[in-house]
């Protein structure tokens, strides 16, 4: 019976898979962010899982409690919500409301406010000029 190669292959691959509650993963703390107007600013996290070698694409793990603030990003962003929602008011007065399952995407010159209700979990990809 040949040998069975799925590792090998997996490995050979550079196939991934990333699980949230994974404790190997390298969350660091971020509070106190620029425009944060919770009061007791609840500390986020989030885990950087991927970077491009020329470090102008990051992918991550975002979570945090419930949270009102200015909406903050780097480059272009893109914000898949696995668990909880967020409403994003943009400069004209629109709502964007984003709940699990959704994919919000916004650029760091947007400018609005970010609003969530109770904890989110995403996963964040920002891509940089």
């Amino acid at each position: 019976m040949p040998k069975d190669n799925i590792i090998e292959t997996a490995a050979k691959s550079g196939v991934q898979v990333i699980k949230f509650g994974d404790p190997a993963n390298d969350w660091h703390d971020y509070g106190d962010m620029p425009g944060d107007r919770t009061p007791g600013n609840p500390i986020g996290q989030h885990a950087s899982v991927w970077k491009s070698a020329d470090d102008r694409v990051t992918v991550g793990l975002w979570r945090r409690d419930a949270d009102f603030g200015d909406l903050l990003g780097t480059g272009q962003c893109f914000d898949f919500v696995i668990e909880g929602d967020v409403t994003v008011t943009d400069q004209h007065g629109a709502t964007h409301v984003a709940n699990s399952g959704d994919l919000l995407i916004y650029n760091e010159k947007d400018e609005g406010s970010w609003e969530q209700p109770g904890p989110i979990r995403k996963i964040f990809i920002h891509v940089r000029d």
